[in-house]
């Protein structure tokens, strides 16, 4: 009897003691299957997290997490050459028994290389062609992984996102990111999120690197983690990764300082001590890149619409090595078989050697291209004269001289063109060319030059006997330049490269070049020789990015946003003033302008304002009726300027900011440029319609000009998944010679009377953002492919 007593008081804890316990396996699942097999393989030393403590399996692949009652997911961190089975988590609902992990390996990763593909900010429940890219894309391309850095947004997106964007039918792994629309109303502000896409913050090996997910601080509802809570647990987690791996942070916003330091109200880690190499978000619907000690710090746009500032729709694909960052690489959606012969055109001579200049734009959003090939027939007899395979310039351009003899100067000619992909499959397109003059064509190419680069808003830039330009990199940052060309020519006469990219225009003044970088680094550039010969550099690069603008007035540069404004003497690089209200808002492509003593700038989301050139005094500023969001600039007559804001045409008085005229439409002109004021008409490009003409004095509708679909989609939310014409018009209305000219998101440039009807256009095959520069009866137009083209009208 008391032996009984005895066993069954040494046996009475037991069950207390596993209770306190979490015990489950790690095993590779080789017929996937998701259940442990007795001749299955069981892992040894994988990391596994309640969210609070981390362990890793003993050598016979069991892991024991002490019990926490505050846990509510059990995750591993999924080992380099594997992904799981089903799902990296288990959630520990109350009838949760199995607590293992089933793995199998991945052939498409590798030890010392990986390709994944971020996306961000997709905020929606509709199925869109973005979807079909990035799979297709990752398919193609063997990306190991799909990383979505957050804002599904709200209850519809999180669920449609659930159900369509997933592992099984993505075809590779995807995981998600916590965003501030994504902590919604519920239990707690992450209670969705976690019953849809598991926990919120996480870690997984991939290839050579270690990545470490976390979740947005705080959003549309309160969430119950804390940032005191997750570096707990980053800390505990980086301390048990391989050290040699480089370090991959992924968060939807970036707010560390430049010394990587993640800080809550007691806790804190320094991310460097841990071979910290990128760090990956969203949020701010930008495209930008930069690299601070050392680290590369990205922000992407999301896929399926313009960015806030009109950045282009894109998804990010990031290939790296066991040293870090070897790649970023933007891909632009909703392209297929994108294919525009753009020269040779009619009335082209040859070149002194007797070949014909050939260039094709040409683009794909799910495969790479191999090469294109180009042949050229006779129309009439099908004859062979020329065969060659272009070269690759940029990310949309291939040209070559080919060697060509005329078969007759009025004679015909076929090109067939063969985009070979990677893949092995082909596609081919045949155009038809006369190089005799054509009779009614009111706009004649002259010549054109790719300068390696794409470029965005910076207009061509003609002093005397140059034309300059810059160029933009929303990838790796090799590309970003001020260039010279001869203007008569096209020919590169010097080339500058930048810390970043520059977007907007270079302005010019005795002899001084100018121009600012998204990171606010202003230039200033002998433009003979191109010799820089002063910068002005902030401490670090901040958000928001910098894309406006800048303003030139009597030797006073005016750049930069809020407390990063500053007035510099062009001479000296010395600054009357900086640093003005307010400070906030998003970044935006609106142009600043000097109308007397009066500084016009915006700021997206926040207000229209005026300050006083000579101290950065604020005069005034405009929010209501839509004139917070600041995509375009400012036109002034007299004592008046023209503005546009979300949707409404305003008159305001220059010194007062009293609105004294305004008219809402249904059209939407959230694109970068400024009305134009033509006679009796103010002439307005739009976000999905085009042109439109307005009565300068009633602010009602003249006329409509509608232009083709958007190649690239730029303007703030506009998107291809609503299934409605997005004719994109991101460029000025310049008046030349009684015409109206502008260039248009669907590659063209378009010749109107000022009736609005169309007398003559001509397709780049290539998005137009920037302005066009008249130069007498000539037109210079940059488009985003990076090409500078001119024109005789």
């Amino acid at each position: 009897m008391k032996l009984l007593k005895l066993l069954a008081c040494c046996l009475l804890p037991i069950p207390s003691l596993f209770a306190q316990q979490r015990v489950g396996r790690v095993f590779e699942d080789q017929n996937a299957n998701n259940l442990f097999e007795q001749n299955e393989n069981l892992l040894g030393g994988i990391t596994v997290s309640d969210g609070y403590d981390v362990v890793k399996t003993n050598k016979e692949g069991t892991y024991t997490l002490p019990y926490n009652p505050n846990a509510r997911f059990l995750s591993v961190t999924v080992p380099s050459g594997y992904k799981a089975t089903k799902t990296h988590y288990i959630p520990l609902r109350a009838d949760a028994k199995n607590l293992d992990f089933a793995l199998v390996k991945d052939a498409v990763q590798q030890n010392d290389f990986l390709r994944f593909i971020q996306i961000a900010d997709t905020e929606t429940p509709l199925y869109g062609p973005w979807i079909d890219n990035v799979r297709n894309y990752a398919k193609q391309q063997r990306a190991s992984l799909i990383m979505h850095t957050g804002d599904i947004c709200y209850e519809p997106g999180m669920l449609f996102h659930a159900k369509q964007v997933n592992s099984e039918l993505m075809g590779r792994p995807t995981y998600y990111t916590v965003g501030n629309h994504d902590l919604v109303k519920g239990e707690y502000g992450e209670k969705l999120f976690e019953d849809l896409f598991g926990p919120t913050y996480y870690s997984f090996d991939a290839g050579p690197a270690h990545f470490v997910v976390t979740p947005m601080p705080n959003g549309d509802y309160k969430p119950s983690y804390t940032a005191d809570q997750i570096i707990a647990w980053l800390k505990k987690d980086l301390a048990a990764m391989d050290k040699s791996k480089p370090l991959i942070f992924i968060n939807h916003d970036f707010f560390v300082g430049p010394d990587f330091v993640l800080k809550g109200e007691k806790e804190q880690i320094d991310l460097k001590q841990y071979n910290l190499k990128a760090w990956f978000y969203g949020h701010w619907h930008n495209n930008f890149v930069f690299k601070q000690n050392g680290v590369y710090v990205v922000c992407s746009n999301a896929p399926n619409k313009g960015g806030i500032d009109n950045s282009a729709a894109q998804f990010v694909v990031v290939d790296i090595d066991k040293q870090g960052i070897k790649n970023i690489k933007p891909i632009y959606t909703n392209l297929r078989d994108h294919v525009q012969l753009v020269r040779p055109v009619g009335n082209q001579s040859l070149n002194a050697d007797q070949t014909l200049p050939i260039l094709v734009n040409t683009y794909d959003s799910e495969r790479q291209i191999q090469g294109v090939d180009l042949t050229i027939s006779a129309h009439e007899t099908g004859n062979r004269i020329s065969s060659i395979s272009l070269k690759a310039s940029g990310d949309w351009t291939w040209q070559a001289n080919v060697p060509f003899q005329k078969q007759n100067h009025k004679g015909q000619y076929d090109a067939l063109i063969t985009i070979r992909y990677e893949n092995g499959e082909q596609t081919l397109k045949k155009e038809t060319f006369s190089l005799a003059p054509a009779e009614n064509d009111k706009i004649k190419l002259q010549w054109s030059t790719s300068v390696n680069g794409n470029i965005w808003k910076t207009s061509p830039l003609v002093i005397g006997d140059k034309l300059f330009i810059a160029t933009m990199d929303d990838g790796i940052g090799t590309s970003h330049a001020i260039k010279a060309l001869d203007r008569r020519s096209g020919k590169v006469l010097w080339s500058l490269p930048t810390i970043n990219s520059i977007k907007h225009k270079l302005r010019f003044s005795d002899g001084i070049l100018l121009a600012t970088d998204v990171e606010t680094n202003v230039y200033a550039i002998d433009a003979n020789t191109g010799k820089i010969l002063w910068t002005k550099k902030p401490s670090a690069p901040s958000l928001p990015t910098f894309v406006s603008g800048a303003a030139l007035d009597n030797g006073i540069y005016y750049t930069g946003l809020g407390k990063r404004m500053s007035a510099i003497d062009i001479h000296t690089g010395k600054p009357l003033w900086e640093g003005v209200e307010p400070s906030g808002g998003e970044a935006t492509p609106a142009e600043l302008s000097v109308v007397g003593q009066v500084l016009l700038a915006g700021y997206n989301w926040n207000a229209l304002c005026a300050y006083d050139i000579h101290t950065g005094k604020l005069l005034w500023k405009r929010q209501e009726d839509g004139l917070r969001f600041r995509s375009g600039g400012i036109t002034a007559q007299k004592d008046y300027i023209y503005t546009t804001g979300l949707n409404g045409i305003f008159k305001i008085d220059l010194k007062t900011g009293e609105i004294l005229q305004k008219s809402i439409k249904t059209d939407d002109f959230k694109v970068m440029t400024a009305p134009k004021i033509s006679e009796n008409l103010l002439v307005m490009p739009t976000s999905t319609n085009g042109i439109k003409a307005y009565d300068l004095q009633t602010l009602e509708e003249k006329w409509h000009f509608p232009t083709g679909e958007a190649l690239v989609y730029s303007s703030a939310y506009s998107s291809p998944d609503n299934h409605k014409l997005v004719g994109t018009v991101e460029s000025a209305v310049i008046e030349v010679k009684d015409k109206l000219v502008f260039g248009a998101s669907d590659g063209y440039v378009y010749v109107l009377n000022k009736a609005g009807k169309l007398l003559s256009k001509f397709n780049l095959g290539s998005p137009i953002f920037s302005d066009i520069t008249v130069d007498g009866d000539l037109i210079y137009v940059a488009d985003f492919a990076g090409n500078v083209s001119c024109f005789k009208l």
